[in-house]
């Protein structure tokens, strides 16, 4: 009898036979499909959305932008969190001896100058500011900028570190209920104190814009909820208010001023029409009508062009969320185009308008050159034409003496 165990020479030789030309077979890959094989990503950034590749999401840059050597930009989160130009060396954890100095020149000199009458407020931010870690460093923050711009000093790495740290901090705190008055003073302080850090960063166009929506925001939702607030007396009018107040102690302009202001503006209105039929959303149209109106405003009046330019600094607050995601894209090349030509066009109002007054303003002069250097820089070949007025303007600006 054979033992059922053991196998025949046959079988043996078959069941090589099979292992072997299993072995040899390889499995059938499929090509991937574009377009297919993972999820999309709706917090990639603009150049793999343009590219159709899926993004790693990786800050400061992902991989792809890496390897290619891409500017890596992302669409602005509905948090405050912001895409920020430059890596910090680090974020401070802990507050260091320095920032004393940084503190007391908030409590000095850089706390928000507009709208007026609210030193004492501010004075009480800084009194709270050791119960909440994002109200300290956006106070630090703002004077480490201020300062910068302000002496031949530069603290624009300790300033862009203590912003990294509010940020972060007040995105953790906004995901949190608000539980007293004191809570929305907090989060509505940092908001105003980070709009006015931006306004004085040599690269924070765009950032100032996202911020004063975030600001918005607040205002709308936490302060408003809390009732009567340390800040619920700041509205629209407060800030026309303290313009009007700045205004009426400005000296009339001469007829040579006044000549000179309107050929200005009327170089500006035909800078700005070369860009108007590029203009596609309502947003858009809406503003670059808008400016147009303000500067025939300003050929009769510049003083009630400046108070209407008051209000118009906020206007992206009234698009909605994808109107601004799409007017402050970083490929929206016809928005910056407007940006640059509204920031000139207050510049060219507040020269001929407020005199030495303009340096109770957020936003100076030398930074608004700065920024409308650097759009002009990032702009295509094919917009380089539409912003020669404001440009040269801006280097105008520069190199003669500043109206006083």
């Amino acid at each position: 009898m054979s033992n059922p165990t053991s196998h025949s020479p046959n079988s043996e030789t078959s069941s090589s036979s099979d292992s072997s030309s299993s072995a040899e077979r390889e499995p059938v890959r499929k090509r991937p499909v574009p377009g297919r094989g993972h999820r999309k990503s709706k917090k990639g950034c603009f150049s793999c959305k343009k590219r159709r590749v899926k993004c790693s999401e990786e800050l400061p840059s992902c991989r792809g932008c890496r390897r290619l050597g891409l500017d890596c930009l992302y669409p602005p989160s509905p948090q405050l969190a912001l895409s920020l130009s430059r890596n910090p060396s680090s974020c401070p954890s802990t507050f260091r001896l320095e920032d004393l100095r940084f503190f007391h020149h908030f409590l000095t000199a850089a706390y928000p100058s507009l709208p007026f009458g609210l030193d004492d407020i501010w004075q009480s931010v800084a009194a709270m500011a050791h119960e909440y870690d994002f109200l300290a460093h956006s106070i630090i923050g703002l004077a480490a900028q201020h300062l910068t711009t302000c002496t031949t000093s530069d603290f624009s790495i300790q300033a862009l570190d203590h912003r990294v740290s509010a940020i972060g901090a007040l995105n953790e705190a906004l995901s949190k209920p608000c539980l007293s008055r004191s809570d929305a003073d907090a989060r509505f302080a940092a908001a105003i104190a980070l709009t006015f850090q931006s306004s004085y960063m040599p690269d924070g166009m765009m950032d100032f814009f996202r911020m004063l929506r975030g600001w918005m925001v607040i205002q709308t939702t936490l302060v408003s909820a809390m009732g009567e607030t340390m800040f619920h007396a700041i509205k629209e009018e407060t800030y026309v208010n303290s313009m009007g107040k700045l205004l009426g102690a400005a000296e009339d302009l001469d007829e040579s001023e006044q000549k000179e202001l309107q050929q200005t503006l009327r170089d500006f209105i035909a800078s700005l029409r070369l860009i108007a039929p590029q203009c596609r959303s309502a947003a858009e149209l809406h503003y670059v009508a808008s400016l147009e109106r303000i500067a025939r405003v300003g050929e009769v009046s510049p003083v009630d062009a400046c108070l209407e330019l008051v209000p118009f600094y906020a206007v992206t607050n009234d698009m909605d969320t994808e109107e601004f995601n799409n007017f402050t894209n970083p490929t929206n090349f016809t928005a910056q185009v407007l940006l640059v030509h509204f920031w000139m066009l207050t510049h060219v109002l507040h020269r001929h308008s407020l005199g030495p007054a303009r340096t109770s303003l957020p936003v100076r002069d030398e930074i608004i050159f700065q920024w409308v250097e650097t759009a002009a820089c990032s702009l295509p070949r094919s917009h380089k034409r539409y912003v020669l007025w404001p440009l040269g303007m801006a280097r105008l600006g520069t190199e003669l003496p500043q109206k006083v």
